[in-house]
């Protein structure tokens, strides 16, 4: 065999390099791209967990790539409940006060379609149908004309059997999320590092708007609400971290529409205090008054629900527990610690404030520097672009 000259070995060695290149173009332009790129983030770890329907529709293909994305999705609501949803959702109805300012916080306000009187924030809603009073009357025919794709609300709205079934025989998805953990938790039992990294509200709705992406997308606005609450998050548990055990205070919730009704929830371990209720076994169990004067608590604090933010319903309600004979002689009400929460600054993406609060009023020297009606202000500002008047906590 003759050699091969030097100019012909040169022709080759090209012509290869330049076939292996185009093939390394091809399959780089050509193969999948990674799944997370095409399919919604699912948080295993968050309270309820979607998962993805195996119903398909086809996009009409570009020249280059073929991709497959999801026609409906299927996923586990708060309430355990299976849920099928069309997508894209177009249409919602919000029927629980959280959760609207949850969907609006995430820049989906203008798909809201319908709304209960009791959802007031943002000021924006206002101008959306109210379909009743609450999630648990609905106006089931208004809301089925309405043909929303579909209905987020609390645990209210299955409690109503014969509503609940009503709107799942019309075939509208229901979404079953209540706002705050109703487990019962006594973290007397927990040591400083277990309570530090346990969920606080503001954990608890990061993670269920993480959930909502899943069937509304827009995961970049719950990381801008992430970015922005989790400082002030951190800040109350640093500094909760540094007490000691004496320095805890004892504490009382109660719902002010059923006196002594109470709330067994470690927030407010987590405010630095010491909840009166924490050996209970159910979540909102009702205390006698002989108890509550029995374990003198240092601080209460009172839920209310004013859908117009008025100081004067706040007032109204520091002075019922304030007058209460029973009461005369526990130092709560001896000292005059006695403050008022709206149940909106709980819970859903205000949270962070009332958690401010909370921890302003049970552990005073160590937030003089807080100002939780100034971070209410700055929400406001940041995420709905105004202020509002109005009192969320008194005083």
């Amino acid at each position: 065999m003759k050699k091969l000259t030097m100019p012909i070995i040169a022709i080759i060695l090209s012509v290869a390099l330049l076939v292996s290149a185009s093939a390394g173009v091809y399959m780089l332009y050509f193969s999948d791209k990674p799944s997370s790129e095409i399919s919604p983030k699912i948080d295993t770890t968050a309270t309820s967990v979607p998962t993805l329907s195996t119903s398909t529709a086809t996009v009409s293909p570009t020249p280059e790539v073929v991709q497959e994305v999801p026609a409906n999705i299927t996923v586990v609501d708060g309430a355990g409940y299976t849920v099928t949803i069309s997508l894209p959702v177009k249409r919602i109805a919000a029927l629980d006060t959280a959760v609207v300012e949850i969907l609006c916080v995430m820049g989906l306000r203008d798909l809201i379609i319908a709304r209960c009187d009791s959802c007031t924030m943002p000021p924006s809603i206002l101008s959306v149908t109210s379909v009743g009073s609450n999630d648990y009357e609905p106006n089931v025919e208004a809301l089925i004309e309405l043909n929303p794709d579909i209905i987020f609300c609390s645990s209210m709205l299955p409690y109503n059997e014969a509503s609940y079934q009503q709107l799942i025989n019309a075939g509208i998805p229901i979404y079953v999320v209540d706002t705050t953990t109703p487990e019962p938790v006594n973290p007397s039992k927990m040591t400083k590092d277990e309570l530090y990294n346990s969920p606080t509200p503001i954990d608890f709705v990061c993670n269920l708007m993480r959930n909502f992406t899943a069937i509304v997308g827009h995961q970049d606005k719950v990381n801008e609400y992430a970015t922005w609450a989790q400082p002030y998050n951190k800040l109350v548990k640093d500094r909760i971290y540094a007490l000691s055990p004496d320095q805890q205070i004892t504490v009382f919730l109660e719902w002010y529409s059923y006196p002594y009704r109470t709330f067994v929830t470690q927030s407010v371990y987590q405010a630095g205090g010491i909840n009166i209720a924490e050996n209970q076994t159910l979540y909102s169990p009702l205390l006698s008054p002989e108890f509550v004067v029995e374990q003198n608590p240092s601080v209460i604090i009172e839920y209310i629900l004013s859908t117009t933010h008025d100081i004067n319903d706040f007032i109204a309600a520091k002075n019922d527990v304030l007058s209460r004979n029973v009461l005369q002689n526990i130092d709560a009400v001896k000292n005059g610690r006695v403050y008022i929460i709206d149940w909106s600054a709980r819970d859903g993406v205000r949270s962070i404030v009332g958690y401010l609060y909370w921890a302003k009023w049970i552990q005073p020297n160590l937030f003089a520097d807080i100002d939780p009606a100034a971070v209410n202000q700055e929400f406001n500002q940041k995420f709905y672009g105004t202020t509002i008047d109005g009192t969320f906590g008194y005083p």
